[in-house]
């Protein structure tokens, strides 16, 4: 494997001519196990990362957006990370797959249904464990859990009608010492690339490169940050660079003048979505233990688990409501004291308060002990606030949308346009969600929480309820040309090897972090990169490459 950063030697041309089959534009999740996957395939392959291995503040503004939708997080850095790893260098390690009604075409929900089934994906959700440092890759998210962790379930559980029970697991990188550390995509990328792959930090894709009728792919155009601006030449390219800059490469792309690569039908940057999620209800601290115990985090073979809750498949048909989950939120105390263990074990303590959060808070830590080691639960935190979050899947609507704004980066790239928009049915479903958690809590003798008085009030989402790094939809999949922009292999419709990977290309989001299905069918799409066939290409590295 070679390694080239574009940054070690501003000014100069090292890069004047590169040429492989296969340019992976991205090195998050996507990008990263693509890469992987086919470190050992007979490709010459690039990967380009517009970042490098640290974060750099010129590097940051190119996430620049103009949004003029729904707000949005006004720190991009917390949704979107131009770093190597891309933005799973800032995620939560939360990870589930899909629900089967998710991939169903449902008459209440417009433009829902995938041209896959949930089945065909469950063989790469088993193949993604390995990818982000999972104990398992499926069949842990529902009733079965309590098998796997080799728990009694509950005695009274919530009527299987209303709700059913929902596990997440959360990554965790193995290779790190201290322990329960998310899976960061980029931290030991270089160990797991073969010696076909060429990493490139500091390479800014602009645009996909095309034939003058724009039916198949040449190559990358991509600057370095003083601007300087390069070819690659490639046979094949898959774009790996999250919803939003997915989008806007394939905007400011084609030729002779026409609106985007593959965009025909005008379908790009159309159907945006994130998930709308924060509090619909909240706990009284006092008393909250029964709850906390059964809807806290799980221990299981050292990899922790969290519970929740989901709307049924039953009633989201019965009262046609969207998909969502729920589940306890916890603001932490700025004295929690395993927060401040954390930082002595990194020898990164806030002095005096960490040593005095430590003394003062001896109980809750003698009581985690406990809880970890015996009871195998997760540790209690010192907590502010306990509220029940919910996170709601969005209406997937046409005028949701990406477009290129008249302002422009500082490579001279237009910047992408964020219309990004709410809809009734979402306020309604989360209105729902709380009211049903609320009552069957009461009903099994669980704490009941108060609901939020935007809930109580029937009122729209508040504005509070941000973007929360989840863009999708942008590039859509769909069989039919007219109604989405990649085919079931991820192919963009008319543009022989361009390939799109990411949640960009799903139809719809369902209610749980992406994670997990991004991995899965990045695994399902390097698989078929391996076995399609590719116009002769060696790579040629440049002799003052890294």
């Amino acid at each position: 494997m070679a390694v080239i950063d574009l940054h070690s030697e501003p000014g100069t041309s090292i890069f004047p001519l590169l040429r492989c089959d296969l340019c992976i534009v991205g090195s998050g999740p996507a990008g990263a196990t693509i890469a992987r996957e086919l470190s050992s395939a007979r490709l010459n392959i690039v990967l380009l990362e517009s970042g490098r291995t640290e974060r750099n503040a010129q590097i940051d503004e190119l996430d620049a957006i103009e949004n003029i939708g729904r707000p949005r997080a006004r720190d991009q850095w917390s949704v979107r990370n131009r770093i190597l790893g891309g933005s799973s260098h800032t995620w939560g390690g939360r990870c589930a797959g899909f629900d089967a009604i998710d991939f169903q075409e449902r008459p209440w929900v417009a433009g829902s249904g995938w041209p896959l089934k949930v089945e065909e994906i469950d063989p790469f959700l088993d193949r993604s464990a390995s990818h982000l440092g999972l104990a398992m890759g499926r069949g842990f998210s529902d009733e079965r859990f309590w098998d796997i962790a080799g728990r009694i379930p509950p005695q009274k559980e919530v009527d299987p009608s209303l709700l059913l029970p929902f596990f997440w697991q959360f990554s965790r990188d193995e290779a790190e010492s201290y322990p329960f550390e998310y899976m960061r995509f980029g931290r030991h990328l270089r160990q797991h690339l073969g010696e076909n792959t060429t990493l490139v930090t500091g390479a800014t894709a602009l645009r996909v490169l095309s034939v003058e009728s724009d039916t198949s792919v040449q190559g990358v155009e991509f600057a370095t940050l003083d601007g300087r601006k390069h070819t690659l030449t490639a046979s094949a390219v898959v774009l790996c660079a999250g919803g939003i800059e997915n989008a806007r490469i394939l905007l400011n792309s084609g030729t002779g003048g026409r609106n985007g690569l593959g965009n025909g039908r005008d379908q790009i940057g159309r159907y945006l979505m994130d998930h709308l999620r924060g509090p619909t209800a909240f706990f009284q601290l006092a008393g909250s233990g029964p709850v906390q115990r059964r809807f806290g985090r799980y221990n299981v073979q050292n990899h922790f688990f969290r519970a929740g809750l989901r709307l049924s498949p039953a009633i989201q048909q019965r009262e046609k409501l969207l998909n969502c989950a729920g589940w306890l939120g916890e603001a932490v105390a700025l004295d929690d004291p395993w927060d401040a263990l954390r930082r002595f074990y990194a020898k990164k303590p806030r002095l005096p308060q960490d040593a005095v959060s430590l003394v003062r808070n001896s109980a809750l830590l003698l009581r985690g002990a406990k809880d970890y080691f015996g009871a195998r639960n997760g540790l209690p935190r010192k907590l502010l606030e306990l509220t029940l979050d919910c996170m709601c899947e969005q209406v997937p609507d046409p005028d949701s949308r990406i477009t290129l704004s008249e302002h422009r980066d500082r490579l001279g790239m237009r910047l992408p346009k964020v219309d990004w928009r709410s809809h009734p049915d979402e306020a309604r479903t989360m209105h729902r969600m709380a009211e049903l958690i609320t009552a069957e809590f009461d009903r099994i003798g669980l704490p009941k929480p108060i609901l939020a008085e935007w809930v109580r009030d029937k009122a729209p989402i508040p504005a509070t309820f941000v973007d929360v790094a989840h863009p999708t939809g942008t590039t859509r999949m769909s069989t039919d040309p007219s109604k989405g922009v990649v085919d079931s292999n991820c192919e963009v419709h008319g543009v022989d090897g361009l390939f799109v990977s990411g949640s960009s290309v799903f139809p719809t989001a369902g209610h749980c972090n992406p994670t997990q299905m991004i991995v899965a069918m990045a695994i399902r799409l390097a698989d078929h990169l391996r076995s399609r066939p590719y116009k002769s290409a060696p790579v040629e590295i440049i002799a003052n490459a890294g």
